[in-house]
């Protein structure tokens, strides 16, 4: 008897799945230099920004700063409080006491007017609560940055963007569903890109995704967590022998 070829899986593509988003919050922010925002700590959130217009500077605290220009995507994957601002010597407000206007309960419109120099960006926080995708956002670093360029995942995030603040600018009816979603999508994407890129992920749970048989195993317990899974029948969902399997696992 032929012993059936398993069929195909794709075990990252499996673990972004999983990451269905709820989000804290999400704010459209129209600042003119001088202003400076900070942002604190939001322990299990996904903070990201995306900067529409302008540029800006991104402070995490010892010694980690980035500037940040208009077409760029920024996650905070670990939930660290951090400051955005015009100028890193520029005074921050905390996030909850900056001007704003609220337009539903999980979006709102913030606004600086300093006089100066304006960026526009789409700022938000989200969590992931399956256990595939905690096990995700642990190996992700400290920040993750898509930079703006001439690649073809430079241009899709640049359409997108376009796109987010055209609706911010319109404020059309559903204007702030499709803001949100894009947000999802946006954050998804920079995981997602950071993952084909990164050199440092061979090892580790994402290392084992990554192998044809430990990743199947992986995936089937992400489907099915409740179940009693035993070493003998992970090996024979995959097509190997126990010892084998161990061995390799």
């Amino acid at each position: 008897m032929t012993t059936p070829e398993p069929q195909p899986f794709d075990p990252l593509g499996e673990a972004l799945y999983y990451l269905r988003m709820t989000g804290l919050f999400y704010s459209r922010c129209v600042c003119t230099a001088p202003w400076g925002v900070a942002l604190p700590a939001m322990p299990g959130y996904v903070m990201f920004h995306a900067i529409t217009r302008g540029s800006c500077w991104l402070d995490l605290g010892e010694g980690e700063r980035i500037h940040l220009r208009a077409g760029d995507v920024v996650l905070v994957p670990h939930g660290e409080g951090h400051r955005l601002s015009d100028d890193p010597a520029t005074h921050c407000i905390s996030l909850w006491d900056t001007p704003r206007v609220v337009i539903s309960e999980r979006y709102d419109l913030l606004s600086i007017d300093g006089g100066g120099e304006r960026v526009d960006l789409i700022c938000g926080a989200v969590r992931f609560e399956h256990s595939a995708a905690a096990h995700l956002m642990a190996v992700l670093p400290r920040v993750l940055r898509i930079e703006s360029g001439p690649s073809a995942q430079g241009e899709w995030v640049q359409s997108t963007l376009r796109y987010m603040a055209t609706e911010a600018r319109q404020l059309r009816i559903g204007g702030e569903a499709v803001i949100t979603r894009l947000s999802d999508v946006l954050v998804i994407q920079a995981i997602r890109t950071w993952l084909e890129e990164s050199a440092e992920l061979e090892r580790g749970w994402i290392g084992a995704l990554r192998d044809e048989k430990i990743g199947r195993a992986l995936t089937l317990i992400h489907r099915d967590p409740a179940r009693d899974w035993s070493v003998a029948a992970l090996a024979d969902e995959v097509y190997m022998s126990r010892s084998a399997f161990a061995a390799r696992f």
